[in-house]
């Protein structure tokens, strides 16, 4: 008799196959908007605060994650045209599924990505954003 062995990925996909929680994510009680990043394990809603991401201003974000479950999320910002990240480091509480990262600053304008590093049993997923600062 044949036996598999899930592990890793093989794992992570058979979740996400099972619960169907990356593909459908529903945007979160109470959020009047938001943007949605789907990965293949998670599936992510944030918005920030205050909702025009500022050049040269601290601000936050709150996500909402749907998937399997997480041990840990980091939230960093990349401008990928002049290869370098922010000058700050944001510190995120996790609280289940939910979280928020405080202390981003996007210092310049131009392309920025919003990088969460979500990282669970199954595995690890950066869901990346892109906005454009003027």
């Amino acid at each position: 008799m044949a036996r598999w062995r899930l592990g890793g990925p093989a794992l992570a996909a058979a979740l996400v196959l099972a619960t169907g929680q990356a593909v459908a994510c529903d945007r979160p009680e109470g959020w009047t908007g938001g943007a949605r990043i789907a990965g293949e394990l998670w599936t992510s809603w944030w918005q920030s605060e205050p909702a025009a991401i500022p050049v040269g201003a601290h601000f936050s974000i709150r996500f909402h994650l749907c998937g399997p479950p997480v041990d840990r999320v980091k939230a960093r910002g990349w401008m990928p045209d002049h290869r370098h990240g922010m000058n700050y480091r944001p510190t995120v509480t996790l609280n289940g599924s939910s979280g928020t990262a405080e202390g981003l600053m996007f210092h310049m304008p131009g392309r920025w990505q919003l990088i969460l590093d979500v990282r669970g049993a199954v595995g690890r997923e950066k869901l990346t954003a892109e906005s454009v600062l003027e």
